[in-house]
């Protein structure tokens, strides 16, 4: 089990050495402009000027006299060991406070995930900064000074009390920003509803609960209405229930919306820097707050729609599917194209079998294999063999003739009958229900997963894999890994990270002629490991309601995707699981290596709240690493233990740099763009080092950060 996240602050504050809170003010932005060419903050806002010059024009427009005319962000210690001291962005260039610790102070912030950053942020418990806006007003009285503080809207516990908005109050009004008064103005109901209780403050509140409407993001979209309170948006966000054909009705500003959606109404105030609208900004999706919009929305819940956010008012409407899909194709990027699946290649080829000695081979083996499995053994050809695990691979072929010859029973429109999987798939993606509803898309995708994983396999596929695993492991009791293998992942143009399954498969299991376990490759192992079971988990995945969403979001022909599957070696007991870029993706210009590791079997990925791994960055020349930075470590160990030592960061460093040296880029980058090695390694229970996967990661330095191909998923 994880510690309490409280370990998180300590473990991040450990990274690096704090400010004598009694000595001076350290220079920080003046630092930072050394390091990044131009300034990223300023540490006194002494006028007028000086506070109009770090802001922004704001472009939130009310349905009253109440208005935000400039707005800015700042950052306060809330701890006197804090990294950093008061200070306030410079918006123009960094609108996101994530975006700015990670680029500016990349010693103490970089490989930050959003989820750590949350923590710092949001929670008392963890809490080292307090961060929000400051804004000039208008309203009736006239002019007027305000600033937000940020807290986690879903979470009551975490709502700032008065005597946190009372510091924070202090440090910007008494130290630097003394010029007029400065009231605090709450921006959750969570906030509004703790301030009626709180009596006389030392601080004055300007409350904007008059406001009905105010826009953000102006604009016009097409979508379908999906309401939800914040518990509820929570649960969808990570199930991938809505995507970009979707307009969402919250009832609650969230503190962040990271997926790509047609457009936004809130039932509380956001800002115009809000992570919110500068996400709905760059996409050029609208954004608004409206008082209600659950009841304002309610007669329009899953219907398509023309919504509409303009500076004096809101509009919907209902809209064709031709309107929505013509604005969709606007919004999205340009199209993915990926190969045609190659089905000729019938052979269960080893990874040092596959020809891939020159770019050509290397392409018509990702339309036969797919990258994954292409990609490894392309990799395995040039290292050394001692990072290397047994394997082959399975070609699209065998997954095509399954899902042509496999029939069930389904509805196509005519009444229910056998179809194939196969000519299911096709109906439905010229199905304009299916293709427009999330829900309908959903409940579909998982009806046919669930029957492609207990459909039966043809007897002859199974006895030629069967045959294979005892050619290349020698015994029916190894445990193997089925994992996917796709021509719709792992290229420059599609990262895909994390779209598809991997199932553990154990052969002696398919040949016991029983369905009971324990698995008689690992008795550690309950239920049985069937090739079967883990032949269909695999597959099925392909058709997941995430990976289709992602895929769609990018433009790729859904007929022309195809499963293979690289079968290796399943690692048990291993010491620790590792991420690792030949490079810094988080923040321009740190050619140093990130490294992410958890120990023992656990996923260095984690969606829990409060898991996070041990972090350092390696400075690496000519192969060798000459310095270690560990800017924190993992949640599931002791404080002072690591999942990899000195040693094994240096063996995995040197390893990563031989990579980048020797691994091919047979793609042309776009311009302005280059190209990192995503790694995945295991430390073994014999101590051994081994690399399990290698994808490119495409990205581009500029003033705001790296910017992933990958970042915006739908």
């Amino acid at each position: 089990m994880p510690r309490d996240t409280a370990m998180l602050l300590i473990l991040l504050l450990s990274a690096c050495p704090f400010p004598d809170p009694n000595g001076p003010v350290p220079q920080v932005c003046a630092e930072a402009e050394a390091r990044l060419g131009y300034p990223a903050c300023v540490q006194r806002v002494d006028d007028e000027d000086a506070f109009t010059a770090i802001t922004v024009t704001s472009t939130a427009v009310t349905s009253t006299a109440v208005e935000e005319l400039q707005t800015g962000k700042y950052l306060v210690p809330a701890r006197t060991d804090a990294r950093l001291p008061l200070l306030w962005l410079i918006v123009d260039t960094f609108p996101l406070h994530f975006d700015f610790m990670g680029t500016a102070f990349p010693d103490l912030f970089s490989g930050m995930s959003t989820t750590e950053y949350d923590q710092l942020i949001l929670y008392r418990d963890t809490r080292e900064f307090y961060a929000g806006t400051h804004s000039l007003y208008l309203d009736a009285e006239g002019f007027f000074y305000g600033f937000t503080v940020q807290d986690d809207p879903a979470d009551a516990d975490s709502t700032v009390f008065e005597g946190e908005v009372g510091d924070v109050h202090s440090e910007l009004h008494g130290n630097t920003m003394s010029f007029g008064d400065l009231y605090w103005v709450p921006i959750t109901r969570n906030q509004q509803e703790a301030a009626k209780g709180w009596g006389q403050t030392t601080f004055p509140i300007r409350g904007l609960e008059e406001v009905l409407y105010e826009v953000y993001s102006p604009g016009v979209s097409y979508g379908t209405i999906r309401p939800y309170t914040l518990s509820g948006l929570a649960t969808d966000t990570a199930q991938a229930t809505y995507n970009y054909q979707d307009i969402l009705a919250i009832e609650e500003a969230p503190s962040d919306l990271e997926r790509v959606v047609s457009g936004v109404v809130t039932g509380t105030r956001q800002g115009a820097l809000s992570n919110l609208n500068v996400r709905s900004l760059a996409r050029g999706t609208p954004n608004c707050y409206l008082r209600d919009p659950l009841t304002a929305f309610s007669a329009w819940q899953d219907q398509l729609v023309r919504f509409a956010c303009s500076e004096e008012y809101w509009s919907i409407a209902a809209a064709t599917q031709e309107e929505a899909e013509a604005w969709w194709d606007e919004l999205q990027p340009d199209p993915v194209e990926v190969c045609d699946p190659d089905l000729t290649e019938t052979a269960l080829l080893g990874l040092l079998e596959l020809d891939t000695s020159s770019a050509e081979l290397r392409s018509a083996a990702t339309c036969r294999y797919g990258a994954k499995g292409t990609n490894l053994a392309i990799l395995y050809q040039l290292i050394d063999a001692d990072y290397q695990l047994d394997g082959f691979l399975v070609p699209f072929a065998d997954y095509d003739a399954f899902m042509s010859a496999t029939t069930w029973s389904v509805d196509l429109g005519v009444g229910e009958a056998e179809y194939s999987f196969a000519d299911t798939l096709a109906a439905w993606h010229t199905d304009s229900l299916f293709l427009s509803d999330a829900s309908t898309r959903r409940e579909r995708l998982d009806d046919l997963r669930s029957a492609i994983e207990s459909a039966p396999h043809d007897p002859a596929f199974i006895a030629a894999l069967s045959e294979r695993i005892q050619d290349i492991w020698g015994t029916d009791t190894t445990m193997v890994r089925f994992r996917a293998s796709s021509n719709a992942e792992e290229a420059v143009s599609f990262n895909g990270a994390g779209l598809y399954e991997s199932a553990n498969a154990c052969l002696a299991d398919s040949l016991d002629d029983d369905e009971t376990g324990p698995s008689q490759c690992d008795p550690d192992t309950s239920g049985e490991e069937s090739l079967e079971e883990a032949l269909g988990e695999v597959w099925a995945s392909l058709w997941k309601i995430s990976a289709w969403e992602e895929r769609d979001w990018y433009g790729i022909d859904h007929d022309k995707v195809a499963m293979g599957i690289l079968v290796d070696t399943r690692a048990k007991d291993e010491q620790a699981n590792i991420v690792a870029f030949s490079g810094n993706p988080t923040s321009p210009g740190d050619a140093r290596y990130l490294v992410n590791a958890q120990p023992g079997g656990n996923e260095v990925i984690s969606s829990e709240s409060g898991v996070y791994p041990e972090k350092a960055l390696l400075t690496v020349e000519e192969g060798y690493v000459t310095d270690i930075l560990r800017v924190y470590e993992s949640s599931e160990l002791a404080l002072g233990e690591y999942a990899l030592s000195d040693a094994g960061l240096a063996e995995l460093g040197g390893g990563l740099w031989d990579i980048a040296q020797v691994f091919p880029m047979d793609a042309e980058l776009p311009e302005g763009r280059e190209v990192l090695w995503d790694t995945e390694w295991k430390l073994l229970a014999d101590g051994r080092l081994i690399i399990e996967q290698v994808r490119p990661y495409l990205y581009e330095a500029s003033a705001l950060g790296l910017t992933p191909t990958h970042q915006e998923s739908p």
